[in-house]
């Protein structure tokens, strides 16, 4: 089984990391605390690394699209923006197919790598605060 391992030790920049295949419940369960980072109230960016997924099921992505309707102002008013660190073609398909149905209230931008990401993210949260 796999799992979401949710990082706030740096905050405001956040960090998930996708380790294997999240059965339904853990697939919840992160979605469940995204959510809480989106309605807290508080100013953060985060670094998604989706390099280790594997396939995620149509409930899965549904519940993805369902989050981004449901907590799009909140992602609007305190998310500067998500990086997303993919290792395949594949899994960058993923995420546009997500896009197309339900578009990103924020900034989003794909990365092959950590650092990239980081740096992007991090651009943004210093421009959502200087705004």
């Amino acid at each position: 089984m796999g799992q979401v391992i949710m990082d706030e030790r740096e905050k405001p920049l956040m960090r998930m990391t996708y380790q294997g295949v999240p059965d339904d419940a853990e697939w919840q369960r992160h979605i469940d605390i995204m959510s809480e980072w989106a309605r807290r109230g508080e100013l953060y960016g985060v670094v998604i690394d989706a390099r280790e997924v594997g396939r995620v099921s149509p409930t899965q992505r549904r519940g993805i699209m369902d989050w981004i309707t449901r907590d799009k102002q909140h992602l609007r008013a305190n998310c500067a923006g998500g990086g997303l660190v993919f290792a395949s073609p594949l899994q960058q398909g993923f995420w546009t197919a997500i896009s197309w149905v339900t578009p990103s209230p924020i900034p989003v931008k794909i990365f092959r790598d950590l650092p990239s990401a980081e740096g992007w993210v991090q651009e943004q949260i210093a421009a959502k605060l200087g705004s």
